[in-house]
């Protein structure tokens, strides 16, 4: 399929890349400590919180995986995979971010530690450096860098995640919010603009209902209870996300915390409302094509040349605000939660912030390495997001909102046994047609519950040793 595709268009994607590197490099000057490198000084106000926290959770799963979901089945891609997902952060936005704002840890890891002990923060470290590597955002931009220029998909991967990398390892978290506040008015205000067009062209609804298949308008989609069960699980990945919870210990309040997620969650919906409409007329107008690559087909074939380039810019913000935030999320996790501890537990500022972008490298390109063994985004998206989920979300949230036994051994078998059971039933090629998070979560459970029964139980009161005293 040809798309228009001219200089113009060019010269925006380089325009928008070169400011991106230009701002991470200019805030880098607000770094002073490894605390504004790897927090941001914890002084997000609530505009930059809602901008940074709404750019990073709308990746590539929530942009190319809703389109392809609407694509394959219709509005079930809003029932079962958005709705479930907002709603169900609105606890997590009421309780949690101002839980996790109240305390001084700066990662997850470093969160399991303090609440069990070395070994659950170490194995929490292993876990939070996979998902850290965005195979899903690579795999993004790959298809879409292939749908415009021809070239291969691993070529495009690579040069974005470069520039990501190049941004964010000037100023850490401050080059990542800033770079995200302009990414956030790039994705909200070129994906809006789409719609209308678009629209107009498969003649509204009318025209979508002569276009598609009737199950296209189903609430379920005729998708089986075993994959609407997967899409609902997965919008819970959040209640562990470790960019989240890195927002949330950046904020200058709790309250700020809660305020931004809560608006968050307006933004999203509206988000995911014009995604599924997209993803329908994509279906509608390129039914032949792949999903992805019949919804970017269909966007770029809609816009005059530069206002293309411009909006391919809105879905690279999109991609990169979440890969910046995560490349630093495993970096940081690598420096802190497993270097410092076992080999430099009094390791200094300059080192760590040094170390820290050594492995946003390290971090990008084993994802460039590993990405390009899924075709689709929304397979990477089950794969990895279940995984993480169903390795971190119970012994994360029974950490801090369990109130009975609880011991050292409840975290760490019921984080080693989701990962376990995940890779095995995944390798097994999933047996009953069951996807490895169906029966791993149950896994994850049954062993926090089982494993709080064994050893001594944890003086939830003690403070932690300063290995640098």
């Amino acid at each position: 399929m040809v798309v228009n595709w001219t200089g113009l268009d060019w010269l925006a994607i380089f325009l928008y890349l070169g400011i991106m590197i230009l701002v991470g490099w200019y805030v880098s000057r607000k770094v002073r400590n490894s605390e504004d490198y790897l927090m941001a000084g914890r002084a997000l106000s609530y505009p930059m919180v809602v901008a940074t926290v709404a750019a990073t959770w709308y990746g590539s799963g929530a942009v190319f995986g809703t389109a392809e979901l609407a694509f394959n089945a219709g509005i079930a891609a809003f029932v079962v995979w958005c709705v479930p997902a907002h709603l169900g952060r609105i606890p997590l936005a009421l309780w949690v971010a101002p839980r996790v704002r109240g305390v001084k840890e700066n990662t997850i890891p470093a969160l399991l530690g303090r609440l069990y002990a070395r070994p659950v923060a170490f194995l929490g470290a292993v876990l939070i450096v996979c998902y850290s590597s965005r195979l899903m955002d690579i795999v993004s931009v790959g298809i879409m860098g292939n749908t415009v220029t021809g070239l291969p998909n691993w070529v495009i991967g690579a040069v974005i995640v470069g520039v990501v990398i190049c941004y964010s390892m000037f100023g850490g978290l401050w080059s990542v919010v800033m770079t995200d506040v302009l990414q956030f008015f790039l994705m909200t205000s070129l994906t809006l603009l789409l719609l209308p067009g678009v629209w107009s062209s498969v003649g509204g609804f009318e025209g979508l209902r002569a276009a598609l298949p009737a199950g296209h308008f189903s609430p379920t989609g005729g998708l089986p209870i075993s994959q609407l069960l997967v899409f609902f699980l997965l919008g819970f990945q959040v209640y562990a996300d470790p960019a989240a919870y890195q927002r949330f210990g950046a904020s200058n309040s709790a309250k700020t915390a809660k305020r931004a997620y809560l608006t968050c969650l307006l933004i999203w919906m509206a988000f995911d409302t014009v995604m599924t409409m997209l993803g329908l007329g994509a279906r509608a107008m390129y039914p032949n094509l792949q999903g992805s690559k019949a919804f970017l087909t269909m966007a770029i074939n809609a816009m005059p040349p530069f206002l293309t380039g411009l909006w391919i810019c809105s879905i690279l913000a999109v991609i990169m605000s979440t890969m910046s935030s995560f490349f630093l999320v495993g970096a940081t996790t690598l420096t802190c939660d497993l270097i410092k501890p076992l080999l430099r537990p009094c390791m200094t500022d300059k080192e760590q912030i040094r170390l820290t972008r050594f492995f946003m490298v390290c971090i990008g390109l084993c994802g460039c390495l590993l990405a390009f063994q899924f075709s689709a985004v929304l397979d990477a998206v089950i794969f990895l997001g279940g995984l993480y989920l169903a390795s971190a979300f119970v012994p994360v949230l029974g950490g801090l909102f369990w109130r009975w036994r609880f011991t050292v051994a409840g975290g760490f078998l019921s984080m080693l046994g989701g990962m376990g059971t995940t890779l095995v039933w995944q390798f097994m090629g999933n047996p009953f047609g069951l996807k490895p998070m169906l029966v791993a979560l149950p896994v994850s459970f049954i062993l926090f519950l089982l494993g709080n029964m064994i050893g001594k139980p944890i003086d939830r009161d003690a403070e932690p040793v300063n290995e640098c005293e």
